[in-house]
C-alpha cells in the first residue's frame, strides 16, 4: 500500500491531501484520517478499489501549532497500512 500525504496552508487553515494507491494483487476497503487526534474522514470504498485520493480544506492552522495526521487504510482482509505526518505552521 502506497500512502502519500501532502498539506499546505490556505488562507482558513490548512489543505490536506490523501492519496492511498493499493500494490499489486491488493485492494483498499477502507480509509480513515485523523488530524491532531480527531477523524476528519471515514471512507469505505467500493470492492475492489485500487485508489482513494481525497482533499480536506480548512483544517486548524495556528502559526507555531504542531500537527499530526494519521492516515489509515485497510487492506481487502482488514489489516492496517498507516502513514503519518508531523509538521508544524509557519507563518
Amino acid at each position: 500500500m502506497q500512502i502519500t500525504i501532502t498539506h499546505q496552508r490556505q488562507t482558513m487553515g490548512q489543505q490536506v491531501h490523501v492519496v492511498v494507491a493499493a500494490a499489486s494483487g491488493e485492494s483498499i476497503s477502507e480509509v480513515i484520517t485523523q488530524f491532531d487526534g480527531f477523524t476528519i474522514g471515514d471512507d469505505a470504498l467500493a470492492n475492489g478499489s485500487a485508489q482513494y485520493d481525497r482533499t480536506f480544506d480548512g483544517q486548524s492552522a495556528t502559526i507555531g501549532a504542531s500537527h499530526t495526521l494519521v492516515v489509515t487504510a485497510l487492506d481487502q482482509n482488514q489489516l492496517p497500512h498507516a502513514a503519518t505526518e508531523i509538521w508544524t505552521d509557519e507563518s
